[in-house]
C-alpha cells in the first residue's frame, strides 16, 4: 500500500506542498525545487538552491518517519554544472562521510532560474 507523505513547506516544484510516497518499506521523495520557505521564490544563488532543495527533501523524510541515515540514492538535476561544488558541500553537510549513491544529471530545460532539484530514495 502506498501513502503520500506531505509537509507544509512553501511550494516546492509546482506542488503546493513538498511531498513524497511511502510504500514497501521505502520512501520516494519527488524532485524538490529550491523555493525559499519565506518568499516562495527560487533564490538566484546555486548554493542556497542546493541547501533549500535538500532541506525540503529532509522535511519529507522526517514526515515519513525516515531520515538522512536511511537515504540510499539521490538524483540531482542541475541546469549549470558550475553548481556541482555547492551540491557536493550540501551532501557532505547532510550525510557526513557516509557515501550516498548519487546521479548528477545536467539538463537545460527545467525552467527559468531552476538550477538544482533533488530527489531521494530512502528506507522507511
Amino acid at each position: 500500500m502506498r501513502e503520500v507523505v506531505t509537509t507544509p513547506l512553501a511550494p516546492a516544484s509546482t506542488s503546493p506542498v513538498a511531498l513524497g510516497t511511502r510504500g514497501g518499506g521505502m520512501v520516494f521523495v519527488s524532485g524538490q525545487m529550491p523555493r525559499d520557505p519565506g518568499t516562495g521564490l527560487i533564490p538566484a544563488d546555486g548554493a542556497e538552491q542546493a541547501r533549500l532543495s535538500m532541506q525540503h527533501c529532509m522535511a519529507i523524510l522526517q514526515a515519513a518517519g525516515s531520515g538522512p541515515d536511511k537515504v540510499m540514492m539521490a538524483w540531482v538535476y542541475v541546469t549549470d554544472l558550475a553548481v556541482k561544488p555547492a551540491v557536493n558541500a550540501v551532501f557532505r553537510d547532510t550525510f557526513g562521510d557516509r557515501p550516498v549513491a548519487r546521479n548528477l544529471v545536467a539538463v537545460s530545460d527545467i525552467g527559468d532560474a531552476a538550477l538544482v532539484e533533488i530527489s531521494l530514495i530512502a528506507l522507511a
